[in-house]
Formats: C-alpha cells, sequence, structure tokens
C-alpha cells in the first residue's frame, strides 16, 4: 500500500477526491458499521404515471436521495432510487467494481421503469449526474434534472497527472488532513455512520486512516468523462442545480458541461455547497421550487 504523504500535494488532492471518497478498507478501525441501516437500500414509492429515478453520488446511497424522492412522491410522482453496485452495504466489493456495473445497473432499472409509466426523468447528484448524462442517451426520456453534476476532477495538472497518480498511489488517505469541524465533511461522513461522534479524537485519527484504492476513483473519473463526451448528443430538457460556494463540482465547470448541451439547458445557481440534498440547507426550498415547477413542465 502506498500512502501519500506530501501535505501540499494531499491538500489540493483532497479538493478532487474528498466528492468520491470517505473510505474503502475499514479492517481493523474501531468505527461503526458503514451504511448500516434500511434507509441506505433501494426505493421504490408508487404513485402516478410519471416516474422519476434517481441516482445517487460516490460514495453515497438512495438514502441521500430521499428528500428529493419525497417531494416528488407527494407531488404525485412515482420515484424508484436506485443503489449501486459497490457501495453502500456492499462497499467491500468496492475495488472489483467498474463504472460499466453502475451503467448497467441504470439502464436496467430505466428499462423496467418504462415498461410502465409513459413519463420517465432522470434525476442524478454529483456522480450520479454524471450517471444520469450517461444513460440518458440511450433512453427516450422527459427530462433530466442534474444536481452539482460532476464530469471531471477539475484544476488541468489533475486531469494530465492522473496516469501518473494511479500507478504511484495505488491507495490514498482521503480524510488524513480533513477538518471535521467543517459541514461539508461532516455531513457525508455522518450519512454513513449511525451514531458516530465526530469530536471524539480516536474517531477522527481511526477516519483519518481510511484509505480509498485509486481503482475505484479511476472508475470515477471514466463515468465523468463518457458523461461529457456523450453531452453534446443529448437533446432532452434539462435542468441543472449548482450550488454557488460548491468546491467540489465548481460553477466553472459545470457551466462547461452546460455548455456542451444542445438544448439549452436552464441552470439554477443556488447559494449553496456541494451539498444540495441536504433539506437543511438555506437554498432547499428554492431547490425544491425549482425541481417541482420542471417536473409539471416536462408532463405537459
Amino acid at each position: 500500500m502506498v500512502n501519500i504523504e506530501s501535505d501540499c500535494f494531499c491538500c489540493k488532492y483532497d479538493a478532487a477526491v474528498k466528492h468520491c471518497a470517505l473510505m474503502h478498507s475499514m479492517t481493523g478501525l474501531n468505527l461503526p458499521k458503514p451504511y448500516d441501516g434500511d434507509e441506505h437500500k433501494s426505493f421504490s414509492w408508487q404513485a402516478g404515471d410519471h416516474a422519476a429515478v434517481l441516482f445517487h453520488g460516490f460514495p453515497g446511497t438512495p438514502a441521500e436521495m430521499r428528500p428529493l424522492g419525497t417531494v416528488l412522491w407527494k407531488a404525485g410522482w412515482t420515484v424508484h432510487g436506485v443503489m449501486l453496485p459497490g457501495l453502500g452495504a456492499d462497499i467491500a466489493t468496492l475495488e472489483e467494481r467498474s463504472f460499466k456495473d453502475w451503467t448497467q445497473t441504470a439502464k436496467r432499472t430505466v428499462d423496467e421503469v418504462k415498461k410502465r409509466h409513459r413519463t420517465v426523468i432522470l434525476i442524478g447528484y454529483s456522480m450520479g449526474g454524471a450517471l444520469a448524462l450517461h444513460t440518458a442517451l440511450e433512453q427516450r426520456l422527459a427530462g433530466l434534472i442534474l444536481l452539482a453534476p460532476f464530469w471531471s476532477f477539475g484544476e488541468g495538472w489533475l486531469r494530465i497527472l492522473w496516469p501518473f497518480i494511479r500507478v504511484l498511489f495505488r491507495h490514498v488517505t482521503p480524510l488524513k488532513h480533513a477538518d471535521f469541524t467543517a459541514r461539508e465533511v461532516r455531513q457525508p461522513i455522518l450519512r454513513m455512520f449511525q451514531n458516530i461522534d465526530l469530536d471524539n479524537p480516536q474517531t477522527q485519527q481511526a477516519l483519518r486512516r481510511i484509505t480509498l484504492s485509486s481503482k475505484s476513483i479511476a472508475q470515477v473519473h471514466k463515468l465523468g468523462r463518457s458523461a461529457y463526451q456523450r453531452a453534446s448528443r443529448i437533446n432532452v430538457p434539462t435542468l441543472i442545480i449548482q450550488g454557488a460556494q460548491d468546491k467540489v463540482v465548481r460553477p466553472e465547470y459545470t457551466s462547461i458541461l452546460l455548455s456542451r448541451l444542445p438544448n439549452r439547458p436552464l441552470c439554477q445557481h443556488v447559494d449553496a455547497t456541494h451539498d444540495l440534498i441536504d433539506p437543511q440547507q438555506v437554498a432547499w426550498k428554492t431547490i425544491e421550487s425549482s425541481l417541482l415547477k420542471f417536473a409539471v413542465s416536462v408532463t405537459q
């Protein structure tokens, strides 16, 4: 195992991987069992003829998409939250997975939903946004809703150096330099572990030792590139919601992705960071309103 030791490198690298890494190897670490709850499983809530398929981020689970699903379900939509292979309770198999496992799962789910519903939209958050874009090219859909859609690690130097990073650093420790007082760090961890005490020094020490295979990060990278390449051929009504203070999927990179889409997507910038799916953040009402307004528009 090789860990990244340079403080300077870690600080820069953390910005690129924080959205896609909170764990991989937890053997021997004194931490609660991750994703231990039914809320992390796939969900399917039946309602009307209109259906939404929701794709979570990395390394998230359907639990993070439940608030958005609830908004649509209360508005009469059938909603399906998809659990992606190698994540959630299946995290031990992550290193064995490729992004094609995620795209195949997405395609199978959408194919089944389309058999039973006349209107289908896809909703993706972060890496789930890339998955929604990738899936949309081969489907006849009513619309896409992309929240902080990932497609690139961001900084040009990282894209150029990525092939070398994969070889030199087989494993990374993404939380080695984490600020556990920061909301954008705390919230994903609290979703991952029930009843975890993030203010406990021993807990923080255990979290800092969590490692992630660079192979897993590479699969996220490949999915993002595939979504970007397909974007110019996706002519589907699209709503993009972007946090103005997002340091993970930065607004300028979402603008680049937006310019690739040929159908002039709606783009809603909100006063938020990357955690657009948290109902407690100040922009939630705006996000909820935009979601419902767009959902109504694609059914008319």
